[in-house]
């Protein structure tokens, strides 16, 4: 039987290639975007899979208590590992330092990688395996550096790099001593480049970096782990961690341990856990948008399949007159469904690729395992079930008599047609992603001019690569052809932003902070808000004193005036409130902190007179050469830096999405349209005798349709509205929600609705009565 419904079903999908082709293409492109968040489901449950004995893994949090708020994070003081290296059922610690991205130095050029220093047992404890190289090295040789397989073909191709000296910005010379195996699944560890903890402890007494190996104060950047004689000795574990509580001048610390299983998905109550995946509510999220991609595509198949009713009907009449029964013709409208949605997984994979290119940030591989495949064929033949289940029980369930006699009068759906339901449902999501989109591109367009409106062509600025500024910013300010120069880690899109815990009057909030040069405001002409800049003599070493923007006052205190004068606690030191700034200072409004942190300042921006770029650049270039030779001056003009890059990538990706949705959604209502209109000839047919003109005729076809995409916009729209208003808290309050944008977007899926109806629709003009009613 089945043998023989495959045969039937290839026929038919060959004898209606356009039918077919169209189908085909409207399940693979929603099957794209279900495989691509599938696939990131499975890797955020398979992350850390790799590891020997996982369930005995444990990483140690800290929660730290400030004047009763406390906050969970993923790291812990280096010098508890000592302590927990002496309980007797802990069979191995590892300690890791966290030291960020640093430049490696090659002839191309500088090529960022992520740096982190650790001790021989953390690859006893984890699942790394080496390909090449001894890690004892790093417990003999400080100098000595692991790379990984991807970070190794990055800086040396596919020349050996083992034996290969490397020099690391800030920190110095390495020599390459071994390559560690990418690891078959994700981690919360990414690895890029491993040195040695006793390179770390030199750099410490260098003051190149900060004290962390005999500090319980400073643990946000270095990480403990161990392994566990035994899964039931966790709660005896955390038990003992209460014995090692410390408490400071201001705050306290005690320790937890957590299964490495539980890492992902990620808890957002944890800090500083950035490699932990998406949380519960993103999987929730991502799984609601799979199921309903699904149902989506799903109907659409419905629509094109009620579309060729009429013909497939007396097919159905001649098979039941023949003898065969409804389960066995539901067999075969199913086989059909399915292989239609098997035939579009091979479509399925070159979309997968091409979003996965448009889609910002995605690095995502596809191991093309047998489990792998065997869910992409599983997920193809649910898709195609899901899809078929529907008409194959509405058409399966015409009698012989109904349809050789007169199949017109027959209505597929009878009372409240679930149809219209999914087509606003359909059009309501596209409604809600055309308006978030023309939001966005209003932005881009905004923001790229005001950008150039405001920043003049010859303003260039100098990445200092963790460089002291003061010296370099003196010289270059003597140069002839330069106006001004300040220092600081931000401009319209902020170079380099950090995070800062932020508690004022019972809040304890997380807040972006950026590094400025106290000139930089009178230097620019800036007038604050309120209160007063920052004192001409700030101290280096200690923080007295920050600026907030008006966003971040109000988070803080809803009457700007309020603030200045106040102390909060910023991080672990109180600091006061001097001074508010204008939110349109960096052409953004999202909340902010200036601080002056000398040592956070990347880069130094430079006004030249105009016409002469070129002859600073090389002054410049000359200067760096004599402060800093080991290193490349990076010098680019701001108006090309800042540019939108990032906004536009945003917002590719949503118009990319919108689009697909778009396009799903026209492919339902293309079939729905057909079908509404091949019933109504009879209708139209009378109307067209009583004298209705072509229009009237066009428009009583095409009116329902309208209603509903009118219905749609209804929901659509409050929905868009409210997803681009969640965008806020990233961009700021220039994101325009005014009604031209809305009315935009909501007009640009309305009108592609109507043209695809009217496609169809316009067929009511061309009726002749003679033909439709002659019958009658």
């Amino acid at each position: 039987m089945i043998r023989t419904n495959l045969k039937i079903a290839i026929r038919i999908l060959w004898k209606n290639k356009l039918f077919s082709l169209v189908n085909i293409l409207g399940l693979s492109l929603s099957m794209a975007v279900g495989v691509i968040l599938f696939t990131g489901l499975k890797a955020t449950y398979d992350t850390d899979h790799f590891h020997p004995k996982l369930n005995q893994l444990v990483r140690i949090l800290t929660l730290e208590s400030i004047e009763g708020v406390q906050t969970k994070w993923a790291t812990a003081p280096f010098p508890l590992a000592n302590q927990i290296e002496s309980i007797s059922f802990v069979e191995k610690t590892a300690r890791l330092r966290m030291s960020g991205a640093h430049n490696l130095q090659t002839d191309k050029g500088d090529v960022p990688i992520d740096i982190k220093f650790t001790e021989p047992s953390f690859f006893d404890v984890f699942g790394f395996k080496i390909l090449s190289g001894n890690v004892q090295s790093l417990a003999d040789n400080p100098t000595a550096i692991f790379l990984s397989e991807k970070t190794a073909k990055k800086i040396f191709g596919n020349t050996n790099a083992v034996g290969n000296t490397v020099q690391i910005e800030n920190l110095g010379s390495y020599t390459v001593e071994g390559i560690i195996q990418d690891p078959p699944f994700e981690t919360h560890l990414p690895i890029e480049a491993i040195g040695s903890i006793k390179a770390a402890e030199i750099l410490e007494k260098e003051g190149v970096i900060g004290n962390v190996s005999e500090n319980w104060e400073n643990f946000k950047s270095s990480a403990i782990y161990g392994r566990l004689k035994s899964v039931d000795d966790l709660e005896q574990l955390n038990a003992t961690l209460q014995t090692y509580n410390r408490k400071f001048d201001k705050s306290s610390i005690q320790f937890l341990a957590q299964p490495i299983e539980n890492i992902t998905p990620r808890n957002k109550d944890i800090i500083n856990d950035t490699n932990a995946g998406v949380d519960e509510e993103g999987i929730k999220v991502q799984l609601i948008l799979i199921f309903t991609l699904t149902l989506l595509s799903a109907f659409n198949y419905i629509s094109l399949s009620l579309a060729r009713a009429f013909s497939r009907a007396h097919e159905v009449g001649i098979r039941k007159t023949v003898g065969a029964k409804r389960a066995e013709i539901m067999g075969q409208f199913l086989t059909e469904s399915t292989l239609v949605a098997l035939l579009a997984l091979f479509f399925t994979v070159p979309c997968v690729n091409i979003l996965m290119q448009n889609i910002p940030d995605m690095d995502m591989d596809f191991s093309w395992d047998p489990i792998f495949i065997l869910g992409l064929v599983t997920y193809a033949v649910i898709t195609g079930l899901v899809a078929g289940a529907f008409p194959s029980w509405l058409l399966s369930a015409f009698q012989p008599i109904q349809i050789l006699r007169k199949m017109k009068n027959i209505k597929l759906f009878q009372g409240v047609a679930i149809y219209k339901v999914l087509i606003v449902l359909q059009f309501s999501a596209s409604i809600m992603l055309m308006v978030i989109f023309v939001t966005l591109t209003d932005y881009v367009i905004k923001e790229n001019a005001k950008i150039s409106s405001t920043v003049p062509p010859h303003v260039l600025t100098l990445d200092l690569k963790g460089e002291r500024y003061e010296k370099l910013q003196y010289e270059i300010s003597q140069l002839s052809q330069v106006e001004t120069t300040f220092a600081t880690n931000w401009y319209f899109e902020p170079i380099k932003m950090g995070k800062s815990s932020v508690t004022f009057n019972d809040k304890s909030l997380i807040i972006n902070h950026v590094s400025i040069d106290p000139k930089t405001i009178e230097t620019e002409g800036i007038r604050l808000t309120s209160g007063q800049n920052f004192p001409e003599n700030m101290p280096h070493s200690i923080e007295q004193y920050v600026l907030v923007n008006e966003s971040a006052a109000k988070l803080l205190d809803p009457k700007l005036e309020n603030i200045v004068g106040q102390n909060l606690l910023l991080d672990s030191v109180y600091v006061q409130v001097i001074g508010v700034m204008p939110n349109e200072t960096i052409g953004k409004s999202i909340p902010l902190v200036y601080r002056y942190l000398p040592s956070e300042i990347s880069a130094l921006t430079i006004k030249i007179k105009p016409g002469t770029e070129l002859m600073v650049t090389q002054a410049i270039q000359n200067l760096w050469k004599n402060h800093v030779p080991d290193k490349t001056a990076n010098i680019q003009n701001l108006e090309e830096r800042y540019s939108g890059e990032g906004n536009r990538e945003r917002m590719g990706f949503f118009g990319g999405f919108a689009l697909i949705i778009m396009i799903i959604a026209g492919l339902g209502i293309l079939g729905i349209a057909s079908y509404t209109t091949e019933i109504r000839t009879k209708e139209l047919g009378v109307r067209k005798v009583l004298g209705a003109s072509n229009i009237k005729l066009v428009w009583t076809a095409t009116g329902k349709f309208a209603v509903l995409i009118l219905i749609a916009g209804l929901m659509g729209v409050p929905a868009g509205i409210f997803g681009a208003d969640l965008l806020r808290e990233d961009m700021g309050s220039q994101l325009d929600l005014g009604p031209i944008n809305v009315g935009i977007g909501f007009g640009v899926v309305a009108v592609l609705g109507l043209l695809t109806v009217l496609s169809q629709t316009i067929r009511a003009g061309k009726i002749e009565p003679v033909k439709v009613l002659k019958a009658e």
